[in-house]
This record gives structure tokens, C-alpha cells and sequence, in this order.
């Protein structure tokens, strides 16, 4: 009795074909993870930015209240140059983050003292100097 032996051979075309496919896939993947990689760096230096602008802004904010006095303030911050706000009972300080954020503080005299109230972002629509 003859014995058939039934052997699969796979041709040089198919491993060709499945090694340029291996290839193609992974040509693929590597180009979405550069893809990935460079919009994450450039989300960081984004964050950065907004970052550093933030604490240079509050610096200036925070050396000119250092440098007031409760005593004639008005008179102070004229003389630095310094535009303000004055509403009920309290000064109002602002510093630009960029085009459409600002940094404000706002303080009050209490006690022949300087008091900050607040400090905190907004944006420029809400500003009342705008």
C-alpha cells in the first residue's frame, strides 16, 4: 500500500509576501509612535510656557505688594507706575500670562496692614480694566 505523505511546503513567494507585510506593520507602528512622541513634546513645552509665564508674572505682582506700604498707597503705586484697580475696600493688581489669561491680586488694608485677599487667573473678558 502506498503511504501518502501530505507535506506542506511554503513557497519562497509567500514567506517574501509575509516578510514585506511583517515590515509594512511595523513601518506603520513606528511612524504612529514618532507621531505620538513629538505632539507629547510639544504638549510639554506648551505646558511649560504657560508654566513659566505664569510664575515671572507672579513674581512682578508679588515684588511690587512687597515694596508697598499700608501709608499712602495710592501715592506708592502712582510712583511705581503701576496701574490699579480700587473697589470696595479692595486694590486690585494685574499682570498679563499672555493674550487671553491675566493674573490678578487683590488685597486690602486691614489694620494699617497690606493683605492679599486673592490671586488667581482669569480671563481678559472678565477683566475690569478692559
Amino acid at each position: 500500500m502506498d503511504k501518502e505523505r501530505h507535506e506542506f511546503h511554503m513557497s519562497i513567494g509567500a514567506a517574501t509576501i509575509f516578510m514585506i507585510f511583517v515590515i509594512l506593520v511595523m513601518s506603520i507602528i513606528s511612524i504612529l509612535s514618532y507621531l505620538r512622541a513629538k505632539s507629547y513634546d510639544e504638549s510639554i513645552h506648551r505646558q511649560l510656557s504657560i508654566t513659566s509665564q505664569y510664575y515671572q508674572s507672579e513674581a512682578k505682582l508679588m515684588e511690587c505688594y512687597y515694596q508697598l506700604d499700608a501709608d499712602d498707597l495710592e501715592k506708592q503705586l502712582k510712583q511705581m507706575k503701576r496701574e490699579y484697580q480700587y473697589q470696595n475696600g479692595y486694590y486690585i493688581l494685574e499682570e498679563n500670562l499672555n493674550n487671553e489669561r491675566v493674573l490678578r491680586l487683590t488685597f486690602e488694608v486691614h489694620q494699617q496692614t497690606l493683605e492679599i485677599v486673592s490671586l488667581k487667573t482669569e480671563s481678559k473678558e472678565k477683566s475690569y480694566g478692559s
